[in-house]
């Protein structure tokens, strides 16, 4: 019979690869968002930018809002040495706004798919926080001991987005949505001050919000 020995070591050294590999997708990731947004935040060419609609300002405020929570979330996961994906909590958001999309009309899959930016925006803000302090000479900021207010904060922006897109009504399917979008998105990244980190989050949550059809197929 072949000596199997060497199974263990075969499998550690695929376990590894998978998590280099992982890792690489992530730094990608993290760099891609970090270009888009550093060209976001940018000083504006000289041109007429598009008027933009107060319910999109809104919804990208709100967004931006429950986005800069994810530091403090990211600060108690560092010190708790929690990870940074929490299944089980998501899919409780996930829950909760499709019951909120119903009650107001919408459609739960379009709210959902929303809300998975959400959900991924807030990780990548925390993939790259930890990134950062795990440079020489940095250090994490004072961890919260209780994350209940934070929870609930993130709870009220949740619903004052799910109330924007309500009040958005057709305008996310009309083609006025994207341009107007992402100017919301650049004005709402340099009124909160956002870094390129940030702001490149902030252009993650808002990918599903316009959901244009160009009626080709």
């Amino acid at each position: 019979m072949e000596n199997s020995t060497g199974y263990p070591q075969i499998a550690m050294h695929l376990t590894l690869a998978a998590h280099r590999l992982r890792r690489v997708r992530i730094r990608r990731l993290l760099v891609g968002l970090i270009a888009a947004a550093t060209m976001l935040v940018a000083p504006p060419l000289a041109g007429a930018a598009p008027v933009v609609s107060p319910t999109l300002t809104g919804l990208t405020e709100a967004i931006a809002g429950r986005l800069a929570l994810a530091d403090t979330v990211a600060a108690t996961k560092w010190a708790s040495g929690a990870a940074i994906d929490d299944p089980a909590r998501e899919q409780v958001v996930l829950d909760t706004v499709s019951q909120l999309a119903t009650d107001r009309g919408l459609d739960p899959a379009y709210v959902r798919s929303v809300f998975r930016d959400q959900i991924e925006a807030s990780k990548t803000v925390q993939r790259g926080l930890f990134a950062q302090w795990r440079l020489p000479g940095q250090t994490a900021p004072p961890a919260t001991s209780d994350l209940g207010p934070v929870r609930t904060a993130i709870n009220e922006f949740t619903v004052a987005i799910v109330d924007q897109l309500a009040a958005a009504g057709e305008l996310v399917t009309s083609f006025r949505c994207p341009p107007e979008l992402i100017a919301a998105t650049g004005r709402t990244a340099a009124d909160f001050g956002f870094d390129p980190l940030h702001a490149g989050a902030l252009i993650q949550a808002g990918s599903s919000v316009c959901t244009v059809s160009t009626g080709s197929g």
